[in-house]
């Protein structure tokens, strides 16, 4: 890999522009999954739904950027986001968003918190005041500060060569007032709100006296991380027994409830609660099943799950899905993507 990065050193003809989105967004697998969990469980537990909140919260504050860093300019940013790449020193390590320009990388950790957020520069303590309330949170600097670590220790075990690094906390939310602990303090200028990205950028790229990278060796950077990639498999609920709590069959897309059945003449799904009707409710219910069993499902499972007694219906099913299978016969598993994107069998 280090003779790759010497031989870009003599590619600055590159004319190509940057594609802006290298790695789009995508929905949380482990939020996919408590979706899943809450619309099938016959009892929810307070810590699941807290649980829930909490990264559906996350999910839509990384979202809510999106509108700010579609100012950016094409040919000077690229961008990626939800990263998780392996650490040498510890498992992995996640990031929110990446951006890559010539000056260097960006990491940008977004937040999304509400009420009034206290940093103290000397204790490196940081409280948040919210309906009279005041409790201590976690300092997102040290955090960015350690992803910022991960991420050259990661770069550099690949071969490239020390690059800069500056870092952003984000706080998605224009609500959030974001303050210093006492006056003598001053507020990190690391620390933003989303609508101050395309500025700070623009600033970072413009301020850049020196160009570490051409536009190739961005994408090149970007396929590496791209590559490396490692979603998050893990299952959050294996606390419980999920065979005894989770209710079976095929829910409705439009109205959550499980109470879709067959139509064989016209081929789709009803909902006997709000009357929708799907071609690809079914899809929604696989994926369900992937996320909380296992991401492979057999034609008598496929059967017991979605509540269809009938093999040849499923082997129907399974065949216009053109899912990957292994195995023969009654033994054949059928491989089920996460995300199954449903739009593509509609």
């Amino acid at each position: 890999m280090r003779q790759k990065f010497d031989d870009w050193r003599g590619s600055r003809g590159w004319k190509e522009v940057l594609k802006i989105i290298v790695k789009k967004r995508s929905v949380p697998n482990q939020l996919l999954r408590l979706e899943a969990f809450i619309r099938r469980s016959s009892h929810t537990p307070d810590k699941v739904v807290a649980d829930y909140t909490k990264r559906k919260l996350g999910y839509q504050g990384e979202c809510s950027i999106d509108f700010y860093l579609s100012m950016l300019p094409p040919n000077q940013v690229s961008i990626m986001h939800d990263l998780r790449l392996h650490s040498e020193r510890n498992g992995y390590f996640q990031l929110d968003t990446l951006l890559l320009t010539p000056q260097g990388l960006i990491i940008l950790e977004i937040k999304n918190y509400q009420g009034t957020l206290y940093f103290d520069e000397y204790s490196h303590q940081v409280t948040r005041v919210l309906n009279e309330k005041e409790e201590r949170i976690a300092n997102p600097l040290l955090q960015v500060s350690r992803q910022r670590s991960h991420l050259h220790s990661h770069l550099i075990s690949h071969g490239l060569p020390s690059l800069p690094i500056h870092t952003f906390v984000v706080f998605s939310s224009p609500l959030t007032i974001l303050r210093s602990r006492s006056s003598q303090q001053t507020l990190s200028p690391k620390i933003i709100h989303a609508e101050a990205i395309p500025t700070q950028v623009e600033s970072y790229v413009q301020k850049g006296k020196q160009k570490y990278l051409t536009l190739k060796q961005i994408q090149e950077i970007a396929t590496l991380l791209n590559n490396n990639h490692q979603p998050d498999l893990s299952n959050n609920l294996t606390s419980f027994n999920l065979n005894k709590v989770i209710k079976k069959g095929v829910h409705c897309p439009q109205c959550n409830q499980i109470a879709m059945h067959r139509e064989p003449r016209i081929q789709n799904w009803k909902c006997a609660h709000c009357n929708n009707i799907s071609k690809v409710a079914h899809i929604f219910t696989l994926q369900d099943y992937a996320l909380l069993f296992q991401p492979t499902i057999t034609n008598l499972q496929a059967q017991d799950f979605l509540q269809i007694s009938n093999e040849n219906m499923i082997k129907y099913l399974m065949r216009k899905l053109k899912l990957k299978t292994t195995g023969q016969n009654k033994g054949r598993k059928y491989h089920i993507p996460i995300p199954f994107e449903a739009k593509n069998y509609d």
